[in-house]
């Protein structure tokens, strides 16, 4: 079993690590063989649309997306964990999850998987209190990943207020990242 984690914080010690560690404290042994790309500590170029993964699986630019592309693929489970700004994942996040596009493309190229091969959850933090719809956009820039790429989506978990509060004072959030680990049991 593989899980690859898909970082998006620019902070290395922030609430998103803190729910991170703790899924995959929970997952256990489930998890396997961890592997985290940092977002923030990569070098990727943004998608320029010119379509060669329209005719090929692979892109034109060639930057450290060619290292992640593999460990995709070998990925059993995929963990997105992300602050959100303005209502969405971070930039330097969301440049790279454009450059998953080759995965989009597979309709295209008619070489997509009819089943889904991979199991998928994403773990979201604002540092505003909660309001209606607060994760709604990175929900959907993620579910939109998962679907593409033909991944079960087993769920999210969201944290709010992060600003003033941690995700070790709150029992529903503790709850919510234990149940999440053990859909990735079954």
């Amino acid at each position: 079993m593989k899980t690859l984690v898909l970082y998006g914080s620019a902070r290395k010690k922030g609430i998103t690590r803190s729910m991170l560690d703790i899924l995959l404290a929970e997952m256990g042994d489930s998890a396997g063989t961890v592997e985290e790309i940092d977002c923030y500590r990569t070098d990727v170029a943004p998608c320029i649309d010119c379509r060669y993964c329209w005719k090929k699986r692979g892109c034109s630019i060639k930057d450290e997306m060619q290292e992640i592309y593999p460990k995709m693929d070998a990925a059993d489970n995929i963990i997105v964990a992300s602050p959100v700004y303005f209502h969405s994942i971070p930039g330097k996040m969301k440049v790279l999850i454009d450059r998953f596009q080759v995965f989009w493309a597979s309709e295209v190229r008619k070489d997509k998987p009819l089943h889904s091969t991979k199991r998928g959850a994403a773990l979201f933090v604002g540092g505003a209190p909660a309001f209606e719809h607060q994760f709604l956009g990175a929900e959907l820039v993620i579910g939109g990943l998962f679907k593409d790429y033909s991944t079960q989506n087993l769920g999210y978990v969201t944290f709010a207020n992060s600003d003033r509060e941690r995700v070790s004072d709150s029992p529903e959030t503790l709850a919510q990242l234990k149940e999440l680990a053990e859909r990735f049991r079954i």
